[in-house]
């Protein structure tokens, strides 16, 4: 099973469309990541739903297993915690290290998504 579906499509809903290239299913808390839901979402099958990086609305995986689509289910979201212990590490392994890169600096850089996770909603935050 893969560690973090890359699409390297763009997001399905028409007021979004940003490519994404990648999930970052592997942010997900880990207590969310033995659910079926997360199971489904980095086999590429259906049945689970996860926060496009972008918009925030839920994208699943078609029954191809190779589309995202819109999704009504709930979806899991990314750790802010995993998400600053990640561009923690990544910034402090660069050369001059930058201690103080943030998740949307990371993601820009490293995962080649800039733009993404701007005013993102991590699952630890409060429902609005």
């Amino acid at each position: 099973m893969p560690a973090s579906p890359w699409p390297n499509q763009p997001c399905p809903y028409v007021d979004c469309g940003r490519l994404i290239k990648d999930l970052l299913a592997e942010m997900v808390p880990d207590e969310d990541q033995v659910k079926q839901e997360f199971k489904a979402v980095v086999a590429q099958g259906q049945g689970g739903a996860i926060t496009c990086p972008y918009c925030q609305k839920a994208v699943e995986n078609e029954v191809d297993g190779k589309t995202l689509g819109a999704s009504a289910r709930e979806p899991l979201r990314c750790s802010r915690a995993k998400m600053e212990a990640r561009d923690h590490d990544y910034g402090s392994q660069k050369n001059p290290p930058d201690p103080y890169m943030t998740p949307e600096e990371w993601v820009a850089e490293e995962k080649l998504m800039p733009g993404a996770l701007q005013g993102y909603r991590y699952r630890e935050d409060p429902k609005p």
